[in-house]
């Protein structure tokens, strides 16, 4: 289940704590050349961070001023931190995100580490860790990681009671229940949640010919409602030596809207133009209504032994995921007196599945050198269905689409190894390679198969500076994960387009090289300064295919997920964690801004230009005060990115959303109780939507321009959590 807000209700790993540090080469190596070692931070008052040799410890303490009641709301507290999923990365490292819970990662996949996080309780925590450049197997690919430290919990549960309401008017409750327990040498975890999100989604659209006359406009109504619910549950317990951790989640989700489109035409009422231009007016025409129903239910199984033989650390990982979904959408169009005209309908059913089979091990061969090596196994499968009829008044009638019913199937192995080299108490070098197969196959209306293999190298150079200040150097190999439903075909009925399945899709593979300079200062001071280029190999974007079906009538071009060759980016990101202590006490701003520049060549005009969907610009700011005497908080979050197109065959499709704020006010008035009261979309923000079409394709002529404003309104909300 993938809704960002939404997805509660899944566990932490409950492995049997040990309050250590996961193992990595401390000691000081050879090659000193008579640098000092860095020491300890003394801490000038009670939870004051330390720092030693790039890892930064937060006791418990640091963390009081928050109140927190769960890992997730101390780990949202580390300074120049933001927790990141990794979810679009290959293979099971890959998708390590950058937090470990007692030095090592989740073995379940699908669940979120935020959901993860939020069901170990905050007195649980002993310390958390930030460790900078030093990236193990555990969590391939990130630079920094937070590490958190527990300690065994005889029992302990917590509970989320949340409602909110739109300019629905409609009240949309939300809640989850979990509990953490023991019994003899077993930790156990039990957790369910429910979900629930309405909204409306009211808007206009301006329609424009070739000459940018308006034509006519669309008035559209669509509130949409989702809903979910999780149950899940997980054991540890030592075994044979080691520790045996298992998971199991499942999950389903619905998504119901109706648009309602009403749309009127454009003719002046008066010869006479004036500086404003001529008075029109707008007669209602043709109107339709779509109604889509889309739903998913998923379940996973996940299982990992661990255990220490000396100075080699021996790790299985197991796990098998299961998803099953379906769409049905139906578009009723009517004409200008009310007659149904035409119904567009549409139905798909997919099944997909994952399963990956992993071992590793990590060796300290000596106090300043540690190896980690292994392989994994990955089969994922596909197989979807799509029906798209059409009915003019002699009844339904089917639309045939290539790739509309079709198998995929994914068989994927790789190898590893990494080395870690403390050279000196201030220089750490990692370095690791990954080589990695697999094999494509494609039936039903389209055959194909092929064999891929990338070698992913990676390697990082660290500097520590002082005692708390860092600089990294890191050049790495990244391919990207390969998403099944793009090799099949699809229908959008509400923008009357098809994006067909590509048979012939890549991964795209990238090579990075990206400087860091991480400054820490003060008690809860941070910045980090990111520059990175990338090249990239087999650019994801929107391709034209020609419709390959034997016998078509006619030469038809399809939009469709594809590679357009090469690609570069240059982006610089700046992060930090600014104390206000000096002009407001308590205060605190966190910021993450974003700035990069991507350049590909276009399959159609052949002009260079960015990736679709590339924003080349993002800012996210957060405030926010602790009024400790008072118990209370209050702050806000704001968010703009710039706009964002697709460039379709013979259409240029821009988004524009925002800037979005989110204000809260939460107290711990009552112990163990924490309230909190917040507010969505509180500038009542617009989504912008252009899509201008040319003939015969984007070498042409504009020939029509049609532009969209919606507005979904603000959201209220009030929730209640506690442990018990």
């Amino acid at each position: 289940m993938k809704n960002a807000a939404a997805l509660a209700a899944l566990l932490a790993m409950t492995g049997v704590a040990h309050a250590q540090s996961p193992p990595g080469p401390e000691a000081p190596g050879p090659g000193g050349g008579g640098e000092s070692p860095a020491v300890p931070t003394s801490p000038q008052e009670a939870g004051a961070p330390t720092a030693v040799d790039g890892r930064v410890t937060y006791q418990p303490d640091f963390f009081a001023q928050y109140t927190p009641q769960t890992a997730l709301d101390m780990v949202r507290r580390v300074p120049g931190f933001s927790i990141d999923s990794g979810s679009d990365r290959r293979g099971f490292s890959g998708t390590a995100g950058n937090v470990l819970i007692d030095g090592a990662r989740p073995s379940a996949k699908s669940q979120g580490l935020q959901d993860i996080l939020g069901r170990i309780p905050a007195k649980q925590v002993v310390r958390l860790e930030l460790i900078r450049g030093a990236a193990s197997g555990e969590a391939a690919g990130q630079s920094v990681l937070v590490n958190v430290v527990r300690t065994a919990s005889a029992g302990s549960g917590r509970y989320e009671a949340e409602a909110e309401i739109s300019d629905s008017q409609r009240i949309s409750p939300r809640g989850e229940l979990s509990y953490n327990g023991r019994i003899g040498q077993m930790e156990f975890t039990l957790g369910a949640d429910r979900y629930m999100e309405q909204r409306p989604l009211g808007g206009i659209r301006m329609l424009r010919d070739g000459q940018d006359n308006l034509v006519g406009a669309r008035s559209d109504w669509t509130p949409r409602t989702y809903r979910e619910a999780n149950v899940n549950g997980a054991i540890s317990t030592p075994l044979f030596g080691g520790t045996f951790n298992f998971n199991v989640s499942g999950g389903r989700e619905n998504f119901k809207t109706a648009l309602e489109s009403q749309g009127f035409t454009v003719a002046p009422v008066s010869s006479v133009v004036s500086p404003a231009g001529p008075t029109v007016v707008a007669v209602p025409a043709d109107s339709f209504r779509l109604s889509i129903d889309d739903r998913n239910r998923e379940r996973e199984l996940s299982a990992d032994w661990e255990r220490r033989f000396g100075d080699l650390t021996f790790k299985l990982v197991a796990l098998d995921t299961r998803e099953w979904g379906g769409n049905d959408e139906s578009t009723r169009v009517r004409d200008n007196a009310g007659a149904t005209a035409a119904v567009v309908s549409q139905r798909t059913r997919y099944e997909s599945s994952e399963s990956i089979a992993r071992v590793s091990a990590s060796w300290a061969v000596a106090p300043s050198h540690r190896i980690e090596f292994g392989g994994e196994g990955a089969l994922n499968t596909l197989d979807a269905a799509l029906s798209l009829t059409e009915d003019l008044g002699a009844g339904p009638s089917p639309i045939a689409l290539p790739a509309a019913n079709v198998t995929v199937e994914e068989e994927r192995f790789e190898g590893f190894l990494t080395y870690n080299w403390k050279v000196s108490p201030r220089w750490t070098v990692e370095s690791g390679v990954t080589v990695e197969t697999s094999t494509i196959s494609q039936s039903g209306d389209t055959t194909a198969s092929r064999t891929l293999t990338y070698w992913k190298p990676n390697v990082q150079v660290s500097r520590q500076i002082g005692t708390r200040d860092q600089a990294r150097v890191r050049l790495f190999r990244d391919v990207s994960q390969l998403d099944f439903g793009d090799f099949v075909s699809s229908a959008t009925l509400a923008d009357n387009t098809v994006a067909a399945g590509n048979p012939d899709l890549r991964p795209q593979a990238t090579w990075r090289l990206e400087g860091v300079f991480d400054k820490r200062f003060g008690e809860n001071g941070a910045v980090a300064l990111t520059v990175a280029r990338e090249w990239i190999e087999d650019a994801s974007d929107l391709v034209p295919i020609l419709d390959p079906r034997p016998g078509a009538p006619i030469p038809i071009y399809f939009d469709a997920p594809g590679n357009i060759g090469e690609g570069e980016v240059f982006s610089i990101r700046l992060t930090g964690t600014i104390p206000l202590g000096a002009v407001l006490k308590g205060g605190q701003v966190k910021v993450d801004l974003n700035w990069s520049d991507a350049e590909v060549t276009d399959p159609v005009t052949h002009r260079t230009r960015q990736i679709s969907g590339f924003a080349d610009t993002e800012a996210n700011i957060e405030f926010r005060q602790d009024i400790t005497a008072m118990k209370l908080a209050w702050g806000f979050e704001f968010y703009k990115r710039a706009e964002v197109q697709f460039f379709r065959v013979g259409e240029l499709e821009t988004y524009e959303e925002g800037p979005l704020m989110f204000g809260f006010v939460e107290s711990t008035a009552i112990r163990g109780v924490k309230m909190r009261a917040f507010v969505e979309n509180m500038l009542d923000s617009e989504f912008k939507r252009e899509r201008r079409f040319y003939s015969p394709d984007r070498n042409g002529a504009v020939f029509r321009d049609e532009e969209r404003e919606r507005q979904f309104g603000r959201v209220f909300g009030v929730e209640v959590s506690g442990n018990f």
